[in-house]
């Protein structure tokens, strides 16, 4: 038993010295190796970068709920202009969460993934190295068994996020429905 990648590509004449071809990690849990082909042509690339978001985790909400405070009490709520009141209230809410919440982004964030998770995926990986280094029957069924362990955690996992996140949901709003 051995590793592969059988993917075929096929280029024109006038493109095919511009091609590179690399064999990228594993995705999680998968026993398949994305083939990356790239095209180099002189043109200017259009990057993309990743919207930082708030951290709602990270949030320091204690804070946040003074500064809130703090700001609501210098707005005129007895403006007659609504959109003016309403902009104010706005600004003092995002003025108060640019310094108790963080902000950031992840190019590949998974809200599921642990710590777990990451030495489960990390087993994997050796075990594949394993097997391209040195084919063999032990050497496949010990990275089946690691391939499978971390997608039966990964799925386990991301159902008790699913879970977790529909009982704040469910709790949300019978504590809005019990205020009301």
């Amino acid at each position: 038993m051995t590793t592969s990648t059988p993917d075929l590509a096929f280029a024109t004449e006038d493109i095919t010295f511009k091609t590179a071809r690399q064999v990228m990690d594993q995705l999680g849990g998968s026993d398949h190796k994305p083939v990356l082909r790239r095209v180099e042509m002189n043109t200017a690339r259009n990057t993309t970068s990743t919207l930082s978001r708030w951290n709602y985790k990270k949030a320091n909400w204690d804070h946040f709920t003074a500064l809130t405070d703090e700001l609501a009490v210098s707005i005129n709520a007895r403006s007659k202009n609504t959109n003016r009141g309403a902009k104010a209230i706005t600004d003092a809410i995002i003025k108060s969460a640019m310094k108790a919440k963080p902000r950031g982004a992840r190019k590949n964030y998974r809200p599921y993934w642990t710590e777990e998770l990451e030495e489960l995926e990390n087993e994997v990986n050796v075990a594949r190295k394993e097997v391209e280094e040195h084919p063999g029957v032990v050497n496949n069924v010990n990275l089946k068994r690691k391939t499978a362990k971390l997608r039966k955690e990964t799925i386990r996992t991301q159902r008790q996020r699913w879970q977790e996140k529909q009982l704040a949901l469910i709790w949300k709003k019978m504590a809005t429905n019990y205020r009301d």
